[in-house]
Formats: structure tokens, sequence, C-alpha cells
């Protein structure tokens, strides 16, 4: 016997039919004309002698026959529409309830920060010299906050705003990706402290990217700024510049020049575009500040506001992005823009910047013209050739030190050609990680560089050689450097041979209070940095620039207190530091008003140090505090959220348990029966459901008029707020708007009067079992396994430590599930054939799921306990993401998988009609050119290949490669539509023995029926693998391959745990009937057993396995997994809305796509069809809905549980936005994502039941 024959979900077979399950299926020869479904291969078989009889003299007799024998002439077989439609609908009534409850929660969790649309309108002229007001006669603290409030603030005072420009001018060049390490300096030479001797180090420089843009560290170390510089001269700072995640080029910009903190959600942003206002910046920005001051120089004119559209010399040269964020803010005859998504292009962006902006500064350049290029104040250039080297072949790449050479010479150009009164800002705007990804928080992605150049200076000290300090020390406090430090190690630049105090450091929004001081602008009025205190060494103007910035950020923490109660908590403490700072600043005024020389100048050299560590302490600590807060938490969202969340969970649950055991509802007394459909007793009793269409009918009477009422109910609510209603209600109803209240209304209503109705008896009921149609316990045992594992997952959620490991969970876990489900399955077939077999499929199956496993993709917390192997080497080798022994061996596998495929096809004679022209010249095929496509993405960037011109058209190849591929797969998905079953007839002559005689007689055979809904079935899930495999790079697509013949046989020990239960079931029936004395055939007996709904272990088994190929993809729950540059796979340029679709589908289509399309191939596998007069229905309806609602109770509960406690316990915690979110994020897609999907599998299932129902006559309950 093999198990890949059984037909489970039918009423049983003897042990006899279970052993016959490989033999073909004899039938008479037909009499009428095949049905298309069979394929015209099928008909071509036919023989003429069958029948003695034209086709319209057998049409008549057979219809006469009818006239006089009505009673005699089966019926027409029922549709199976209505049984399918009823399985689709209770599914997409479990997506609503998810879809609102997933609503609700985000958006009370993703974060949303205030957007206050100020502007800092400064009207106080900036003046060289300024002194102190006379400070208040009293120190209470009223005295002193009034007299920050009526002298110190530039509005309601005569406190400062701006100060003197430093530079008239300026030049930002932003090198996209360019971390810290790729423009440090070289370490000092170490010594022993003692003896001199050098120090030896382990570490070494990258040649690829250490020492190779060298001009800022060169320049840094001839003119870096001296704290005791006696005159201005040239001067260079450069350091660390630590980006907020999520480091996206979009948030970055925004940070960059608005000097505000991102939230989480924003990263979505990032594939926004020019004109969808998705990204655009409507806060106020030191570019649009420096554009007003071109506009309208006289700050205290009653001009009116200028017009920003007007021309004002800003030019800009790079990233289409800065369209998006800032559009038209630059002149509109200087502004260039480049496709920014285009990671294939690795000179386009670079070269525009520099034609279009050299010759503004080169007074000789060949394409400078008069009037155009001699009238600039702003150049703004953004090139993206580093960036797109990492994202394309990894930071440590031959590629990546010649773009940083050309880096090299496009500053030195530059610097070269700027005057004393330009301002030079060189940054990136992130790092990137050795495999040249970013958008996470990991230190080498946070990890950029800046440096800052002028000839001129940025001013000097001008004190006493006794009192010369680093500015960073001479502001510095030990409470701040707890918080922010200004000094921090680097793992790129180790200790040694670097310095063990760390490389000096400062946040990237410190940029936009700095270089407006520096520019003679106001700060922006959201801005919450500080100035970088390096390019301020006079300690009077670095004084007067932090008691600007300190003023600046005060106003806009109480601006944003009316708007939000995210700060609250921390408002205390804001107003004591504010205090402190004010006070110092009043202590210093009465100094330097104090008449008589008691006063020293050490001590107002002390008291102007106090007043700038103060100021100083309440920037960066209310940086600190908003970054802790990041915005804000709605809890009534979450709550009402996790509330809907967790009813969407009890419904399924119902709904599962109906699908297996019915619910008690009021029905018709009896259904209708197969012999006589009029027979339909129409008494409405009170009894359990038998059918799909009966558990729909009781799921939509319990929730129609509930989900009515609680949506009035929500409605009128929303509309009562105004009204003295009880304040509890009042504060629940008021968040929401009038769209969530009704939702939840009728949300929460259905719900609840469904639960109410059913879901206590359903809790009851321990299982399916009925008396002796019990399952063997082994059974029971694997069904309890799943939910075990299940709540050990969910168990991962609540600690970082183990979350960060969910990878190696799912490998253990699944492992462990297997070996589990192979040792029972041994233990409880009833021969040795059988026992031998699961033991080979078991331990084949461990096998390959260990092979599956081994690409992996690292986190960054996993640090020393992981090892990346999904992509190559990129240490000092070299060498591309992708390795050519990896692309060789994808290719070999997209060549053997269908081979290897079919053979679990050809176990139930199913490999037939449609399936090898599928398999040969569809699947693979599109295997091969997935494959192809990551060969020649290797291979265009060789030197060879680029020597030898051939690179631009095999680019071209290699796109149009995958366009075809998925033409190719369009065309056979509608080919499948329209396709017949696989099923074949032969007819072959066979001699048999009449009487004396020997004559001759027509056997026909029907291959492939036994299993003709789960073969047909493996061809779109086919299709889907193949879809999900060209956009998979090539470790992936090992780790596909191996993990799809792992999902075929998890599938065959599935079908043979079915078999086990279905004997178990038959004896125990058998051995009833024995007892009551009833003398009934086998075949009889056999009849009367219920088949088996899949177990919860069976189901299990395959999610983690989809998991496990979520893992073995080259993905983890982080941002920084997610492979951008697959959005480019079919065109070398950004496309909506392919490339993030393609993005999506290589991220999740492993978790989404192939966990439903498993499933219920699982349930189709060898489901033999029940033919027309057999009386007995078809239960498939209800295996496909109990195994997708537990499918989705599985998603479900993962969402509800990281959802719940990254809500309600670690909302706060220090690991929320790196660990927990994304997890959550994850949750929802593989929750909301599988249940579509798990409707598209339902909706191909009904389109095969309606081939079979037509071919056979089968109907289905």
């Amino acid at each position: 016997m093999s198990a890949s024959s059984t037909s489970a979900p039918n009423p049983a077979p003897t042990l006899a039919d279970v052993r016959r399950r490989n033999e073909s299926v004899l039938l008479p020869p037909p009499a009428t004309q095949l049905h298309p479904a069979f394929g015209s291969s099928l008909r071509h078989r036919r023989h003429s002698s069958h029948s003695s009889h034209s086709s319209h003299s057998s049409h008549s007799s057979h219809s006469s026959y009818a006239a006089r024998h009505p009673d005699r002439v089966p019926q027409k077989a029922v549709s199976p529409n209505n049984a399918f439609l009823s399985v689709v609908s209770l599914l997409g009534l479990i997506l609503v309830y998810t879809l609102v409850g997933v609503w609700l929660f985000i958006n009370g969790f993703l974060l949303s920060r205030h957007e206050l649309q100020g502007w800092n309108q400064c009207s106080t002229p900036a003046l060289p010299h300024w002194s102190l007001p006379i400070p208040p006669q009293s120190s209470d603290d009223a005295s002193l906050l009034n007299w920050a409030h009526t002298a110190l603030h530039p509005v309601t005072g005569n406190g400062e705003c701006i100060l003197p420009p430093t530079h008239a001018k300026a030049v930002v060049l932003i090198i996209d990706a360019l971390r810290y390490d790729f423009i440090a300096p070289p370490p000092p030479p170490l010594t022993n402290a003692t003896r001199g001797a050098p120090v030896r180090s382990e570490w070494q420089p990258n040649p690829y990217y250490h020492n190779v843009l060298s001009l800022p560290a060169q320049l840094t170390e001839t003119h870096a700024i001296s704290a005791s510089a006696d005159s201005p001269g040239p001067a260079s700072f450069l350091a660390h510049f630590t980006a907020d995640p999520p480091t996206t080029t979009l948030q970055r910009l925004k940070g960059l020049t608005t000097g505000t903190l991102p939230t989480f959600v924003e990263a979505g942003a990032n594939f926004g575009s020019a004109g969808t206002r998705v990204g655009q910046i409507n806060e106020d920005n030191w570019i649009a500040q420096f554009k007003r001051s071109i506009l309208s120089p006289d700050l205290g004119s009653d001009l009116g506001e200028p017009d920003l559209n007007s021309s004002a010399g800003l030019v800009f040269a790079g990233d289409d992005t800065w369209n998006t964020v800032l559009p038209h803010l630059f002149d509109s005859n200087t502004t260039w823009t480049y496709d920014s998504f285009n990671v294939e292009d690795l000179d386009t962006v670079d070269r525009g910047v520099e034609s279009k902006l050299l010759p503004f500064l080169q007074t000789h350049h060949p394409d400078r013209v008069a009037g155009v290029h001699d009238s600039w104040r702003l150049l703004v250039g953004h090139t993206l050739g580093v960036d797109h080297v990492g994202h394309r072949f990894g930071a440590s790449h031959p590629k990546m030190k010649l773009k940083l050479q050309e880096m090299q010479d496009l500053l030195r150009n530059i610097t070269d050609a700027v005057d004393q009164e330009t301002l030079v800002v060189v940054m990136g705007d992130h790092g990137m990680d050795e495999r040249g990804d970013h958008g996470g928080d990991a230190e080498l992605e946070v990890g950029a560089g800046i440096w800052v150049y002028s000839k001129r200076s940025f001013g000097y000290p001008g004190r006493n050689k006794q009192l010369q300090m680093h500015p960073a020390e001479y502001i510095s406090t030990p409470q701040v450097e707890a918080v922010l430090p200004s000094r921090i190690p680097f793992s790129a630049l180790p200790s040694p041979p670097y310095s063990s105090a760390g490389h000096r450091s400062i946040p990237q929004i410190d940029l936009v209070p700095t270089i407006s001081i520096l520019l003679g602008l106001p700060v922006p009025y959201n801005s919450l940095g500080s100035i970088i205190p390096d390019l301020f060494a006079h300690p009077d103007t670095l004084l007067r620039a932090l008691r600007i910035t300190s003023t600046q950020m005060r106003t806009y923490l109480n601006a944003y207190a009316t708007k939000s109660p995210d700060f609250a908590a921390f408002q205390p403490e804001f107003d004591a530091l504010w205090l402190n700072a004010v006070r110092a600043d009043a202590q210093l005024a009465r100094l330097v008003h104090a008449s008589g020389d008691a006063t020293t100048q050490a001590e107002v050299e002390e008291a102007m140090r106090s007043a700038a560590q103060a100021y100083h302490a309440f920037n960066r600590i209310s940086l600190a505090r908003a970054r802790e807060v990041w915005a804000q938490f709605d809890m009534v969202g979450i709550v009402l959220g996790l509330i809907v969340l967790l009813g969407a969970l009890a419904v399924a649950w119902v709904v599962r348990d109906g699908a297996i055991n019915g619910l008690i509802g009021v029905l018709p007394a009896a259904a209708t029966t197969e012999q006589d459909p009029a027979s339909t007793v129409l008494t409405q009793v009170v009894r359990r459901t038998t059918t799909t269409q009966e558990l729909h009918a009781v799921v939509w009477r319990s929730i129609s008029r509930p989900a009515l009422v609680g949506a009035a109910i929500g409605a009128v609510l929303h509309g009562s707020v105004l009204l003295p209603l009880p304040a509890v209600l009042v504060s629940i109803v008021k968040p929401l708007t009038l769209v969530d209240s009704i939702l939840v209304g009728a949300s929460i209503a259905s719900q609840l009067w469904l639960l109410a109705s059913h879901l206590a008896r359903t809790l009851s009921r321990s299982s399916e079992c009925q008396g002796g149609s019990c399952g063997p316990a082994t059974s029971r045992l694997l069904d309890s396994a799943g939910w075990i594992l299940l709540l050990m997952h969910a168990a991962l959620f609540a600690s970082n430590s183990l979350l960060v490991f969910e990878d190696r969970f799912v490998l253990l876990a699944l492992a462990s599930l297997l070996l589990v489900r192979g040792v029972l399955l041994v233990g409880a077939s009833p021969t040795t054939h059988l026992r031998l077999r699961s033991g080979l499929l078991t331990l084949l199956a461990l096998v390959l799921v260990r092979l599956a496993a081994v690409p992996r993709v690292c986190r960054e917390e996993q640090a020393a306990n992981c090892e990346s192997t999904f992509f190559a080497s990129t240490s000092t080798t070299g060498a591309a993401l992708n390795s050519p022994y990896t692309i060789a061996l994808a290719y070999a596998l997209a060549y053997a998988l269908p081979s290897v495929v079919a053979t679990f096809l050809k176990q139930s004679k199913s490999f037939v009609g449609i399936a090898p022209r599928m398999f040969t010249w569809v699947w693979r095929p599109t295997l091969m050119i997935g494959a192809g496509h990551w060969a020649l993405d290797y291979a265009v960037p060789l030197d060879a290949i680029q020597r030898s011109g051939w690179a631009n058209r095999l680019e071209w190849i290699k796109h149009w490669m995958v366009k075809l591929d998925f033409v190719v797969l369009a065309l056979a998905l509608v080919f499948w539509i329209f396709a017949p079953l696989c099923l074949e007839i032969r007819t072959q002559t066979v001699r048999a023995q009449q009487e004396a005689n020997e004559a001759e007689k027509q056997k026909v055979t029907i291959l492939g029926y036994a299993n003709s809904l789960g073969s047909s079935f493996l061809l779109l899930v086919g299709v889907a693998v193949s879809l999900v495999w060209v956009v998979t790079q090539p470790s992936g697509q090992v780790a596909l391959a191996v993990g799809w013949v792992a999902a075929s046989v998890c599938v065959e020990l599935t079908d043979a745990e079915r078999d086990v239960v279905i004997l178990f079931r038959q004896r125990i029936a058998a051995e009833q009937a024995a007892a009551h004395r009833q003398d009934q055939p086998e075949s009889s007996v056999a009849a009367t057993v219920k088949a088996p709904h899949l177990t919860s272990g069976a189901l299990m088994s395959l999610l983690h396995l989809c998991y496990l190929l979520f893992f073995s993809t080259g993905h983890q729950s982080t941002l920084a997994s997610i492979q951008w540059r697959v959005a480019f796979v079919s065109s070398p340029t950004l496309t909506y809305p392919s490339s993030p679709l393609l993005v999506m589908l290589n991220s999740f289509g492993a978790l989404t796509v192939l966990p439903c399309l498993l499933t219920v191939l699982a349930v189709l596998w060898n489901t033999t069809p029940l033919p027309r007069g057999s009386g007995r229905r078809m239960p498939l309806p209800q295996h496909l809905l109990s195994a997708l609602t537990t499918l989705a109770i599985f998603n479900t509960f993962l969402l509800l549980t990281s959802a719940a406690l990254s809500a309600l316990l670690f909302r706060r915690h220090l690991m929320l936005f790196k660990v927990w979110t994304p997890r959550v994020l994850l949750a929802v897609v593989a929750s909301v994502g599988g249940q579509l999907a798990g409707l598209v599998s339902a909706t191909a299932a009904w389109h095969l039941a309606n081939k079979v129902n037509a071919i056979f006559g089968s109907e289905f309950a």
C-alpha cells in the first residue's frame, strides 16, 4: 500500500481498497462524448466500434428511456458553488474582523509625530556684539522665568534669534551611504606608554574603502580646529555622524533639513514619488529659511511673505528624492534630478552632479555661462554611486574603491575652487552594512560621516591659554555624556589601533541649527538638534549659539505640549533644566554687570562655561527624551484593536469547530437527501449543522442583526460626544473617527453575539471524536503537539533575547515536530511496508529541512552567535554578493526540481494529461530563467564583460528574461484555469474466457483518477513557486528548491497519517457492528466512517516550513534584511507598482502565499472523487474550511500575542522599535496576507471542484 494514494477526505475505504490505491480505476468505455476536462488526447483514444449506434440514435434512445422511466435516470449532480461559496464567505468574515483589528491597532501603535506648521520668523537683526540684559534682583524661580521671558526671549524680549553669518554661500554635498570609516583618518601610531615600543594590532584596513577617500582626513590633519588658535585661518572638522533610524534616504533628508526625529512608519514613504506628496516636508527647514533670507534680506520690513517660487540662486543636482521632500524649493532652471532607485546604474547620477555643479565653482570651466553660473548662493549635490555599489556588490568590492576615488577627485575640485565666503559640508545621509544594505539601526547603518571645511575658518577662541579646552569638552558634563556621549567606539575602526577614547560623534540633526547659525539664519521651528560646538570655538559665540538653540527648542516643546501629551511625563524635568540654564545665565549677567574690580576674569569665564553647560544639558536631555517618546501611542486604538483581534481569533475557532463537528442552530428537520430531494421536511428544529451551507447560515444569522445594531450604536455614540455622557465613554469614543466607531461597534457586537451563542459549547468539546469514531491516541497527541508548538512560538515574544533567535527556534521546532510525527506514524502504521516507508519519509524530511536552513542572514543582535551564509564573503576578497558556485547550484536545481516533484505524482499514477507538459514547458523553463537572471547579474560587472562591450546588451537581456518569465507564468495561470484535469484514458485489448470460447474485450483505464484534484492543484502551486523563485536571490533559490521537496514529503506524511486514522476507524466501526450482531459487508462499514480532518501538527509543520523558507531566503524581522535590489529585476529603473510588489513578493511570498497553497494541497492530495450515484457527498469544503481556519488561527494568535506584548508590556522598552515593532509588522503581513492567499487558494479549489463535478458528477457538502 502506498500512503500517497489514500483518499482521506472521503468515507474511508477498506484495507483492500487502500492496498489497491495505486491501481488504476477501471470504467466501461464511454458511450457519450468525453468532457473537455479530459483533454483532447483522450478523445483521440476512443474507438468508434464501442457503439453500434450513431450519436443521434443513441441520444434519442436515451431520451425516450428517460421519458418512460424518470425514477431510474440519475439526477443532475448538485453544483458545488453554494458549498464553496460558503467556505469563501466564512473565510472572508474572519479576514474582515482581522483587518478591522489591525487597522485600529496599527493606528494606535505605529507612532505619529505631530507636525507643527509654525515657522521661526526672526525679526531681530544680527548684532556683532550682544550683552546680557540686567538680571533680576531676586533669584526666585518666578523672577528668573519672567526675566527669561521678558529679556532673553527674541520675541517677547530683547534676546537673539540669529548671529552674524560666517559665510555667505554654501556647498552641501551628500554622498549617499558615506559611512564614517570611508573618510576617517588612519590610526595614529601606537606606542607602549613606558618603553615607546610599537603596539601590535590585529585590525587591518580594508583595501576597498579605507584610506581611499582621504582628502577630508588630510585637510583635517592640516587645518584642524584648534582651541588655542590666535587668528582665523582654514579650518576642517571631521566626525562620526549618527543617523536616527530608519536609515532610509527620504527620512534622513527630513532630519538633515528640519532637525526633527522620524517615526518608524515613515520608512514606507521612501517609495514615495514627486507629485504624490508622500514624504513631502511641510515643516520649517533651513533651506527654506535661506531662501527667505535671500528674497527678503530686511527682516524687519513689511514687504510681506516672499514668493518661495522665485529664483534665489539655489542650485540642486542629484537624487530625485529631493523633488519628493522639497518640491519647487530650488530654482527651477538650475535643478537637475536623476532616478534614485536604479541601483544598476553606478555612474549617471555622479556624472550629472559633477557636470552640473562644477561650472558654478570653476571660473574657467568650459560649460560656464556668464549670468547663469555666477549668481548662486547654495549648491546642493547628492551622489548615489557609493550607495549603488554597496547595494549591487557590497562594501568590500573593487568598484567601491573606484567610486570613492571618483569622490576624492570631486571633493578636490570643489575645495580648490571655493572661496573664503563659501562653507563646504560633505556628509553621508546614512551608512551601510557590509552587504551594502541600510534601513535599520545597526551600528554600520547609522554610522555616517561628516566633513565641514572652510578657507576662512569658523572663528577662533580668543581666550587665555590657561583656559584653552576643546569646545566639546568645554560644554560637556557627566550627565550629558551619560545620555549622549560626544565620543563613541566604532567597530569598523576599533581600539587599538584607534584611541580608546572613541571617535568624535554628533547626531545628524545637529547639522540643522549649526548650518543655520553659520549662515545667519533662524533655527527651524521644529528642530531638536543642538549646535556642533567644534565650529563655535570662541566661548562667547558658543554661548550665544547655545542660548539661541535652547530658546527655540523651549518654544517648540511648549507649543508641542499644547497639541499632544507626549512629553507630559517629562515636563517637570524640562522645566527644571530650563530653570537651571536661566539661573546660570542670570549669574553670568550679575558678574558682567557688577561694578568694581571684585569680579575677576576667571569668575566670568567659569560662569560663562556653567551657562553653556546648562543650555547644552537642556538641549541634549530634551533630545534624549524625545527619542524615548518618539511620538504618541493611542491606547484607545490599541486596546480596541486587540479586543477585535481577540474576537477574530475566537470566531475563527468557532468556525473551525463548526467545520469539524458542526454548530447547533435552527435548521430544517431533515437535509435534502440525494435520493429524493422532494422529501425535504420544512419543519425547523434545533440540530447540528452537517454542511458548510448550513454552517454559513447559522453564523450569518448570529452576526447580521448584531452587526447592524452595533454599527448604529457606534455611530450614535460618536455623534454624542458633546452630550453629558460618562467620562469613560467619552474618552473611548472621542479619539475615534466616525468610520472607526462604526467598525468597532459592528465588529464587537457581532463577535460577542456569535461567541455567546456557540463558544461555550465549542470549548466543551475536546475533539471531533464521537464514541468509537475517534482516531488513535497518536493522532490526538499529534493534534495537541501543534497547539503546544504554537504556544511556544508565541512565548518567544516575551523576551527580546529569545525573539532575535526566532530563526533558530523555527528550525528546532520544525525538526522536533517532524521527528515526533515520524515516530508516531511508524508506531501506528499497521504493516511493515508502511512503517519502513514512514520512517524513510521522516528521515528525508529532516535532512531536507536541515539543508534548507543552511542559507542564513544574521541579525545584528545575534552577534558572535551567528555566521551569515546567504551572501558570498565580503570581508576583503572583493567577492560579489552572490557566489558563482551558489548560482550554478541554483541553476542545476532549477533543471532537476520538476523531475523530483514529478516522482510524487508518479506514485499515484497522476503524472498524466497536462502535467508533463506543464512541468516540461512551463515550470522548468521559468525556474531556469529565474536562475539565469542572477547568473547574468553576476557576469555583467566582470571586467572581461565590461571590456568586451557586451555589458549593456547583457543587462538588457537580463531584465527581459524576467519579463518573459512573468509573461510565461501569466499565460500558464490562464491555461491552468481553462485546462483539463490531470487525467488520461488508456484503452487496451484483453482476452477473456467466455464459456468455451475465448473473446477479446476492451478495457478502459482512467489514469490519475484517484489524485485528480491534488495533481491539478499541484500545477498551480508550481506556478506560485516559480513566481517567488524569480525574485529570490541564488542562495534563497537553493533553499526554496530544497524546501519545496521537503513540503512534498510533508504532504506525503500527512496523507499517511490520514491512512492510519482511516484504518483505525474502520476497525472500530467493524468491531461495533460485530458487537451489535450487524451482518454488514466491509464496504458498507467503511462507508459509515467519518473522514479525518488535518491535524494541527500537520498544519503547523507546513507553517513552520514556510517560516524557515522566509529566514532561509535571506530575511529577518528587521528593516535591514529587506532586499531592495529585487525591485529592479525586471527594469533598471523604479517602476510603479511593479517595483514595490517585487520587493513584497521577495520579502513575504514564502510566508503568505506558500502556507495556504501547501495547506490546500495537503487537503486535496489523493482525494478520490465520488462518482454520481454513490449516494454520498464529498466533505471537501468542510476539510478546506477547517484547515484554512486553523492556519488563520495560528497566524492571528502570533499577531495577537506579539501586538499585545509590544503595546501593553514593552511599549517603553528600549528595544521596542528595533525588535518588537518589526516583528509585529511581520505578523500583520503574515496574518492578513495569509488570509487573502487562503481566499485565493479556496477559490482555486472551488474551480477544480467544478471540473470534477462536471466530469464525474461528484457532489460536495
